[in-house]
C-alpha cells in the first residue's frame, strides 16, 4: 500500500453496512521526520501499531477520534484494548499539533522536499482522523494538506511520492463520497485512483500499483451499483481481475481476501443488475475460496461479513433461477449469522442479519407456490 495510514474498503452488500479493514502498514514516512529519541516517536509508533489490523464501520458524525475510540465494540475487542486505542486517539491529536509544528520551522525553498513530506504526514493523520471518526471536517483538512503537498510533489521530478499523495487525496474523496453519499466525490476520487496508478509503475511497485487499482474498482463498484450502471460494473469487474494479477495470498493474505471479496461482489452487483445468472454463480465460489482462506477466530467481523455478502448472492440467485433450496440455504446462512452477532451482544447487526434471513424465507415460501 503507498505511504499513508488508511484502511481499504471491503464492499458490504449482504448487509448493507460500509465496513473498511485496516491491515498493518508501514508508517516509515511518518516516523521517519521524528526524533527517534523523542518520547512522541515512540507513542506516535506504538499507537499506530495499535490502530493496526483493525476493522471497523465507516459512519458519519463521531466529531473525533477520542469519541470513536471509545464507542468501539468489535468481535475481538477487550476493555484493555479499547483504552489503549483510546490513548492512541489521544496520541494522533497530539501529532497533528508537532506536525504543524515542524511545517513553520521548515521554508518550502530551503528543503521543499522534506516541507512536501511534513504537509502529506498532517494529510495522512487528519485523514487517519477523519476516516475513523467520521468527520467531514478532517477530511476535507486533509484534503487541502495533500493539496499543498503536490504543489511541490510532481510526477515529473518525484513520482513515488506524486503517487502515494494523490493516493491519499483519492481516500479522502472516496471517504466523503460514502459519508456524504455524494457520486461527485466518488467520480473525482475515481480519476485520482487511476492517475495514482500510472505513477506507480507495476514492474517497479507492484503491490503499490495493485492497491491504487484495488481502489479503482473499489469506486467503480460503489458508483455502478449506485447508478445501476452496467457498464462501470463490468469495467469494474475487468480492474480487480487485473489487480489479482499481483494480489496473491503469499503477498498480502487480507489484501488478497479484500480484493476477492470485492471482486465478487462486483459480479453480484452486476449479476442482479441484468439478471444474469452466470455472473452470480460465478460469485459464490469466490466467497467460497475467501472464507476458506480467513481464520474466522482471528478476523471474525470480516468472516462475518464476506459471509452475509455470499448469503446475499445466494438470494438473488435464488430470486432469478427459482432455485428454492437456494433461498432455504441463504436464510440459514444470515441465521447463523445472526446467532454469532447475538452472542457478542452486537444488537444492530444481528437485526440486520435477521431481516435478510426473513427476506429469504419469504422468498423460498413464494418460489415453493
Amino acid at each position: 500500500m503507498p505511504h499513508n495510514l488508511y484502511a481499504e474498503t471491503l464492499l458490504t452488500p449482504g448487509l448493507d453496512v460500509p465496513m473498511v479493514w485496516r491491515f498493518q502498514n508501514k508508517a516509515d514516512h511518518i516516523i521517519s521526520l521524528l526524533d527517534s529519541d523523542s518520547p512522541v516517536c515512540k507513542a506516535l509508533t506504538q499507537a499506530i501499531d495499535r490502530y493496526g489490523d483493525t476493522f471497523f464501520e465507516l459512519s458519519p458524525n463521531k466529531e473525533t477520534l477520542i469519541e470513536w475510540a471509545n464507542s468501539q465494540k468489535t468481535l475481538v475487542d477487550t476493555a484493555d484494548v479499547r483504552e489503549l486505542r483510546l490513548g492512541g486517539a489521544h496520541v494522533f491529536q497530539q501529532a497533528i499539533e508537532l506536525f504543524q509544528g515542524l511545517q513553520m520551522m521548515v521554508e518550502r525553498e530551503d528543503d521543499p522536499a522534506r516541507w512536501s513530506a511534513i504537509h502529506h504526514n498532517i494529510g495522512d493523520i487528519m485523514g487517519f482522523i477523519g476516516q475513523r471518526s467520521g468527520s467531514s471536517h478532517f477530511l476535507e483538512q486533509a484534503a487541502m494538506s495533500y493539496e499543498l503537498a503536490l504543489e511541490v510533489r510532481t510526477l515529473e521530478d518525484m513520482p513515488y511520492d506524486w503517487a502515494s499523495t494523490q493516493y491519499s487525496l483519492g481516500v479522502v474523496m472516496q471517504t466523503l463520497g460514502q459519508l456524504e453519499d455524494d457520486t461527485g466525490f466518488l467520480k473525482q476520487a475515481a480519476d485520482i485512483f487511476k492517475q495514482a496508478s500510472t505513477g506507480l509503475k507495476r514492474e517497479q511497485h507492484p503491490d503499490d500499483w495493485a492497491t491504487a487499482l484495488c481502489s479503482v474498482g473499489n469506486v467503480l463498484c460503489l458508483l455502478g451499483t449506485h447508478r445501476k450502471g452496467a457498464r462501470t460494473l463490468e469495467q469494474c469487474v475487468v480492474v480487480m481481475r487485473n489487480a489479482m494479477a499481483e494480489r496473491t495470498p503469499d503477498k498480502s493474505a487480507y489484501g488478497w481476501a479484500i480484493t476477492q471479496n470485492n471482486l465478487a461482489v462486483a459480479l453480484q452487483a452486476l449479476g442482479k443488475h441484468e439478471e444474469d445468472i452466470q455472473s452470480l454463480e460465478e460469485s459464490i465460489p469466490i466467497y467460497d475460496a475467501t472464507l476458506k482462506a480467513l481464520v474466522k477466530d482471528d478476523v471474525p467481523m470480516m468472516w462475518a461479513m464476506v459471509s452475509a455478502n455470499r448469503a446475499s448472492a445466494m438470494h438473488a440467485l435464488a430470486a432469478e433461477s427459482d432455485y428454492v433450496d437456494m433461498a432455504l440455504n441463504a436464510a440459514t446462512e444470515f441465521d447463523k449469522i445472526a446467532e454469532l452477532f447475538a452472542d457478542v451482544e452486537l444488537t444492530r447487526y444481528q437485526q440486520l442479519a435477521e431481516e435478510r434471513r426473513d427476506e429469504s424465507e419469504k422468498l423460498a415460501k413464494l418460489l415453493q407456490v
